[in-house]
């Protein structure tokens, strides 16, 4: 190793996942880390985020997230401490948290890249759950994007997740009604007994989740918050009510298939139905975040809200993570330790 320079662990693309990712479609790889030069710093990751949408670049397509070539390190949101700094702004021992800089145990980056935070009482990881990506899809899909009524009935798809778990009970907390699936009994019983969710469905022995939903809601679905795509948004359109909404957030089902853009094969029954279909991302609604992290915030303070990770550790426990968080081995927000 070079004077000067740290060594470090990141995790690469091996190949492209044909199908659902495996273990060797990564490669644990040992680098130098430079100095930090004029502005910069350099980081020491304690938390990274594993998300379902970082199996997109994986797949070659151009979309929100750029395509990512084999050999190419991974990419997520993080949380770290600097430990070498060149820059007025970021001193050593700040907390900082970055968008794109996970899946390595360190990096060195521009102070002006990276956001400045408060620990929060030894609880870092909310920032790349709760108070990050996770808490302001939650949060608008549910309060900007769906707005439920009290007394509607609403659907979440994934609702043991990180992003589902929130809009069962934002929902819930409008006085909506709340039917969610999820992938255990364990989940289930959860989101039942926990959070309150009024239905929960396994839909691995539900069996015909279009029966499943007519037996939850003979009257059919006001609204939809939906992190799943693929069948289950086929199964909710055929249950939804004329004029009812649907928040389209995710298509987890169809991201380890050829075309994750895929519709759902009865789409003409949006028309049929006058359904109001709106696609939405975080990106737009961060201008809001101070708002929507301060609602969450105190909401998670009082016991309102309710959040549970699954926590791994070390960077090599990175892909087993985000091979567990595809195979909805998670509950809740997938996190990595370092």
């Amino acid at each position: 190793m070079a004077p000067g320079r740290l060594r470090c662990r990141e995790v690469r693309l091996a190949r492209r996942p044909n199908g659902a990712p495996a273990l060797s479609d990564f490669a644990i790889v040992e680098i130098d880390l430079p100095e930090p030069g004029e502005g910069e710093v350099l980081v020491r990751n304690r938390v990274m985020s594993v998300d379902p949408y970082m199996r997109l670049p994986m797949t070659g397509q151009q979309g929100v997230h750029a395509a990512m070539g084999e050999g190419e390190t991974l990419h997520g949101a993080a949380v770290g401490v600097v430990e070498a700094s060149r820059s007025p702004d970021l001193p050593e021992g700040a907390w900082v948290s970055s968008a794109a800089h996970g899946w390595r145990e360190a990096y060195v980056a521009p102070a002006r890249a990276l956001a400045r935070i408060d620990p929060l009482a030894g609880d870092p990881g909310l920032y790349v759950g709760l108070l990050g990506l996770i808490g302001v899809t939650a949060y608008a899909g549910v309060e900007y994007v769906l707005q439920p009524k009290a007394g509607e009935t609403v659907f979440v798809s994934g609702g043991a997740g990180a992003v589902g778990m929130i809009a069962c009970q934002l929902a819930k907390r409008r006085g909506a009604r709340v039917i969610a699936t999820t992938g255990s009994d364990e989940k289930a019983a959860w989101l039942a007994d926990e959070i309150g969710v009024d239905t929960a469905i396994n839909y691995r022995t539900a069996g015909s989740l279009a029966d499943a939903l007519r037996a939850a809601a003979p009257g059919g679905l006001d609204g939809m918050f939906d992190n799943v795509g693929g069948s289950t948004l086929e199964a909710a359109i055929e249950a939804m009510k004329m004029n009812g909404r649907i928040a389209l957030c995710g298509a987890i089902e169809l991201y380890n298939s050829p075309n994750y853009r895929a519709g759902p094969a009865n789409f003409f029954t949006v028309i049929e139905k006058c359904l109001e279909l709106k696609g939405f991302n975080a990106g737009p609604y961060y201008s809001r975040a101070g708002e929507i992290f301060a609602a969450l915030t105190a909401m998670l303070r009082t016991g309102e809200l309710k959040w549970r990770e699954t926590v791994r550790e070390g960077i090599e426990a990175a892909p087993q993570a985000f091979v567990d968080l595809m195979a909805g081995a998670n509950f809740g927000k997938m996190l990595v330790r370092l």
